[in-house]
C-alpha cells in the first residue's frame, strides 16, 4: 500500500518532469539572435540533463535523495541566473524594437502587433523567458518541499 508521502513525492516528481517538459518545449520555440545562442543552447542542455535526473531522484530514499536534490537545487539556482541575465537581454531588444515604448506597442491589437514582425518576435522571446525563470522558480520549491 501506497502511504500518503510516496503519494505526495510521487505526485511532486510528475509535476517536476511535467515542468522539464513544458519548459524544454518553450525553448523548442524560441528563436534568438545569434548573441544569446549559447546561453540558450546552455539552459536546454542543463534543463535536459536534470530532466533525467529527475527520474533517477524518484528510486532515492532519504540521504541519497536529499544528496541528489541539493545538487539539482544548485543546478536550477545557477541556470536561474543564466535566464534572468538572457531575459534582461531580450527585454532590451524587446524595448529598442519598440523604440521603448512597450506600453503603447501592447495597447495595439494583435494583428497589429504581429505586422511588427520584429517587435512581436522580441516580444514572445521575451514572455517565454520570464516563463522559464518561472518554471524554475516552481521546480526549485517542488524541491524544497521534498527535502522537508
Amino acid at each position: 500500500m501506497i502511504t500518503q508521502e510516496e503519494l505526495i513525492m510521487k505526485s511532486a516528481f510528475s509535476r517536476l518532469d511535467e515542468l522539464f517538459g513544458d519548459t524544454l518545449q518553450i525553448l523548442d520555440h524560441m528563436k534568438v539572435d545569434s548573441e544569446y545562442q549559447e546561453k540558450l543552447d546552455h539552459i536546454i542542455k542543463v534543463l535536459k540533463e536534470q530532466k533525467l535526473k529527475v527520474g533517477e531522484l524518484s528510486n532515492y530514499i532519504d540521504d541519497k535523495m536529499i544528496t541528489a536534490s541539493s545538487t539539482m537545487k544548485s543546478n536550477l539556482f545557477e541556470l536561474n541566473k543564466i535566464v534572468l541575465q538572457l531575459e534582461e537581454g531580450l527585454l532590451e531588444d524587446y524595448k529598442k524594437s519598440t523604440e521603448n515604448d512597450i506600453d503603447q506597442y501592447e495597447a495595439l491589437p494583435l494583428e497589429k502587433q504581429q505586422e511588427q514582425e520584429e517587435s512581436y518576435h522580441n516580444k514572445i522571446d521575451y514572455l517565454s523567458a520570464v516563463k522559464i525563470r518561472d518554471n524554475i522558480k516552481e521546480m526549485q520549491e517542488i524541491i524544497n518541499s521534498l527535502e522537508k
